[in-house]
């Protein structure tokens, strides 16, 4: 698999290399403050307010550029609208191919701004996943909560692409316009049932479609992130809740498992035998069996309620009482007993 960074390299335009978010240079950065924590040098609230500036510094450089292009395509539109206007009141072929050919050019470089906001919006989830994954936070909750919904968020600019809505709008129904000039001029509000069928259209459809996915992570962290600030914990106490086990509770789950298994697998398909070699009818299996499953149903309701309060609780008494059923079980045999059998 091509690293991220190599592949952000390769696949940003040239002339606006500058205005892509440095992915490198924050991934040395974490690094860093690995290294740095690690030695004691660096206390970890420091860390994520430098990290925090450094990422904040990153966004706005990218919105702002953004913001900028999305200016210069609005006024290209505005300019093409005169022209669009005066071909309407005299169509003439040439001048409306060569309008639409000039609408497609506009399309085009608003396909390169989306796919220069793609690589960003992948570029800033990936850093960000990086970071918690380096130091055990939930710091990428946090960030994007506390920045997309403050009221002078720049990263609401990466989330609803607000000014990439006008641009295509206007595209698509100017493209549509000159489409249908050559008969009655419909306008793409009146027909919505009828496909454009512009190929740059589509590729900006598709290319926004492809936007929203990138960006639909960051989304639901700012709308579902319920941590604060002071919340943030220390890697080595969230490392040790996410990756430790109690040996003991392990040990009783496996246990219990096994009983319950014992009962399906053994006890069951040999009841039969067993029950007759103590002298009893062959009906009595019926009634072993019957009462296991009276016992799952009983069981699986108590339990269920139970375990609501408290999980450890019903799983100590549930082994107990499988181990205490099946040593009875075992017992009947020795003592010759239907009723330990029953019990059991």
């Amino acid at each position: 698999m091509v690293a991220f960074g190599k592949y952000l390299q390769r696949k940003q335009i040239e002339e606006w290399r500058g205005y892509y978010i440095n992915y490198k240079l924050m991934k040395q950065k974490v690094k860093q403050y690995a290294e740095q924590i690690r030695g004691g040098s660096q206390h970890p609230r420091h860390v994520l307010k430098d990290f925090s500036r450094m990422l904040d510094t990153q966004i706005e450089k990218t919105v702002l550029f953004m913001l900028e292009q999305q200016g210069l395509l609005a006024g290209r539109l505005s300019t093409l609208r005169e022209t669009h206007d005066a071909v309407l009141e005299q169509p003439d072929i040439s001048k409306i191919v060569e309008l639409r050919e000039s609408y497609r050019d506009v399309g085009r470089d608003l396909l390169q701004l989306l796919k220069f906001v793609e690589l960003n919006a992948i570029g800033l989830r990936k850093i960000l996943k990086k970071f918690d994954k380096r130091f055990g936070y939930r710091f990428a909750d946090y960030y994007v909560k506390t920045r997309a919904n403050h009221p002078y968020s720049q990263l609401q600019q990466v989330f609803k692409h607000v000014g990439v809505g006008a641009v295509v709008g206007a595209i698509s129904r100017n493209l549509h316009e000159l489409q249908e000039n050559e008969g009655s001029f419909y306008s793409i509000y009146d027909q919505p049932v009828l496909p454009l069928q512009d190929p740059v259209v589509e590729a900006i459809k598709t290319a926004v479609d492809k936007l929203t996915n990138s960006t639909s992570f960051l989304n639901f962290l700012a709308q579902h992130a319920l941590i604060m600030q002071d919340d943030l914990q220390t890697p080595s106490e969230d490392t040790i809740d996410e990756r430790t086990y109690h040996f003991n509770s392990l040990l009783l789950n496996l246990g219990n498992t096994f009983l319950y298994m014992v009962n399906t697998y053994i006890i069951v398909p040999t009841a039969d035998d067993y029950s007759m070699s103590l002298g009893a009818a062959a009906t009595v299996c019926g009634v072993v069996i019957g009462s296991m499953a009276v016992a799952q149903v009983f069981s699986s309701v108590y339990f269920s309620a139970w375990s609501n309060k408290s999980y450890f609780k019903p799983l100590v008494f549930s082994s107990i009482a499988l181990f205490i059923g099946n040593l009875m079980y075992a017992l009947a045999y020795d003592a010759n007993s239907i009723t330990l059998l029953l019990l059991g």
